[in-house]
């Protein structure tokens, strides 16, 4: 995916797209000026229009999407314009912006979108495509608790691929109940699970003998 930067023009509309997108046709809510593509929008409770999305709109049950194409949500005051936006498939993570143009998503937020099926894919980010294409960036693994015991990783950092292994140790009159993944997109299985592409974070939680 490297060389797809030294070839793709700025004005082409797919510079966003890693892989498998879908879009499908919105309707923007007046009164937002020029919307740049790449925008993370999200559809309001109050009508099927969607606006751009501030980091507290990306949060599950808002539907949400990625939008494909510059649009002018100012040239009628009451008409909805239509546009282009993702709604599924792999788009460049450093393309990807919330409402003020300029701040990417978080990993949560990336978390968010990923659930819908929006996948920010960090091979192609724009400001570190060399080491992180080589898998050679590692990240974290938090482990947090409920309170009734504690929770640890083995290794507690490592790059894509990594096998990580969780122990937990109850307080007394508790037993271990389940591992809760918080964020990182991993899946738990027998007290391990495999780095993906994002810091980890997974919550011990215990429950009375």
């Amino acid at each position: 995916m490297i060389n797809l930067y030294g070839t793709v023009g700025v004005n082409n509309p797919e510079y966003l797209e890693a892989g498998g997108g879908r879009a499908v046709a919105v309707s923007m809510e007046p009164g937002h000026g020029i919307v740049k593509r790449g925008t993370v929008l999200y559809r309001k409770e109050s009508s099927v229009l969607y606006a751009p999305a501030a980091a507290a709109n990306v949060i599950d049950g808002n539907s949400l999407a990625v939008l494909r194409e510059d649009v002018d949500t100012d040239a009628s005051a009451t008409v909805a314009a239509a546009a282009a936006a993702y709604i599924s498939g792999e788009l460049l993570a450093g393309a990807v912006v919330l409402s003020d143009g300029e701040t990417n998503p978080t990993a949560a937020q990336a978390h968010v979108l990923r659930k819908q099926g929006i996948i920010l894919n960090p091979f192609d980010d724009l400001t570190a495509e060399a080491t992180i294409a080589d898998n050679t960036v590692a990240v974290s693994v938090t482990v947090t608790n409920d309170g009734h015991g504690t929770g640890s990783a083995s290794p507690a950092s490592g790059t894509k691929g990594t096998e990580v292994t969780l122990s937990a140790t109850p307080a007394e009159g508790y037993v271990f109940d389940a591992w809760e993944v918080v964020s990182g997109d991993v899946r738990v299985e027998g007290d391990k699970f495999t780095i993906a592409d994002a810091a980890v974070t997974v919550k011990a939680t215990f429950k009375a003998e």
